[in-house]
């Protein structure tokens, strides 16, 4: 049962202000007392949007699906005020042959509909965090059960709390670090592989010379181009995103990060079959966990959420499911459900 103003909400700390925190503490809206903590010093985590000089990139999630029916009532506002509008690039399929030649494209159609936040990715976070409090910069270091209940504790040495529930929607590695092993999911969290990407920005003084706004690469150590500026409510300066395949980023995570630019933008002059004398900007930047991997029947036996009412600890993300924006609502989605119940009730840690 949802409480009134008047009642005292049970207070929930959530780890993490990107999709999956932020849906959550938007559906736990007048069931509780929610504060958001974010590592990075904006909201958005993956669905994020770098600047530099005159040019933006969304770096992280290029665009995203709407498969269900509950993300779909979800965007319908957000369609009709324009904070999301679909993208409808013109998408080729690139690849290398045996001696690194670039073989003929090929068009590659899109048979759903495909949408981006406008005029950046990180846009429709923004409008989910309004009036939130959300602690930026804060990255914490461990929960510490009390008899009052949950304090968190930052890299810092400072805490944060006491708050009755805790939700972690972190990577898997960075929740498994936080949470307690006696947590019921922690097996499944700690099961869980992630896989790293590398993206590189580019930054044009004249627009790329090719006929698509986007490309899927095959045979390359690049999986994705895109030409950003084409999306909706961009800017005139041309702008590329350039995204490793995850296998290639594992290999090379460690590696000198000049060296991975170089042989990024290298593969990429091969693929587009143009010097790109124009680019006047560049930056590489590091997705250590960008994606959970393994098998389909391994990610079909992963549950959509990881729930502990004894503990009142709870587990929400994209990498639960297939790692896309939708998951992380879903995921959220579906941990609110669980936890709504027991919000009114008088169980205590």
């Amino acid at each position: 049962m949802q409480k009134s103003a008047t009642d005292q909400l049970p207070k929930i700390a959530i780890i993490g202000a990107g999709m999956a925190g932020l849906s959550l503490a938007h559906f736990l809206d007048g069931y509780a007392d929610v504060t958001l903590f974010e590592k990075s010093r904006g909201v958005g985590g993956r669905m994020s949007t770098r600047y530099a000089q005159h040019y933006q990139f969304d770096h992280g999630a290029q665009f995203f699906t709407a498969r269900s029916k509950a993300f779909n009532t979800f965007l319908k506002p957000l369609l009709a005020d324009g904070t999301v509008q679909p993208w409808q690039p013109r998408v080729l399929t690139l690849a290398l042959d045996e001696q690194g030649r670039a073989k003929k494209p090929y068009k590659r159609d899109w048979f759903e509909p495909h949408y981006v936040a406008a005029p950046k990715m990180n846009h429709l976070a923004k409008v989910l965090a309004k009036e939130r409090d959300i602690h930026l910069e804060t990255q914490l270091s461990g929960l510490k059960k009390t008899l009052d209940g949950w304090l968190l504790e930052d890299i810092q040495g400072h805490q944060h709390g006491v708050f009755d529930w805790v939700v972690s929607t972190a990577p898997a590695p960075q929740t498994t670090a936080l949470l307690p092993q006696i947590f019921s999911g922690y097996a499944d969290i700690r099961h869980t592989n992630m896989a790293g990407c590398y993206c590189l920005m580019l930054g044009l003084s004249e627009p790329l010379d090719v006929n698509w706004q986007a490309a899927v690469v095959k045979d390359s150590c690049i999986a994705w181009i895109a030409v950003d500026s084409s999306k909706p409510g961009r800017g005139s300066a041309c702008s590329l995103v350039v995204h490793s395949t995850n296998e290639w980023a594992e290999q090379h995570l460690e590696d000198d990060q000049q060296d991975v630019e170089k042989q990024l933008f290298l593969a990429l002059q091969r693929l587009v079959g143009q010097s790109l004398t124009q680019v006047e900007f560049k930056k590489l930047h590091r997705w250590r966990y960008a994606t959970s991997v393994g098998s389909e029947q391994e990610k079909d036996s992963t549950p959509s959420c990881l729930f502990d009412p004894a503990l009142q600890l709870g587990v929400c993300g994209d990498w639960l499911l297939d790692g896309h924006v939708e998951s992380a609502f879903l995921s959220a989605l579906a941990l609110s459900k669980k936890i709504i119940p027991w919000l009114g009730s008088d169980a205590s840690i």
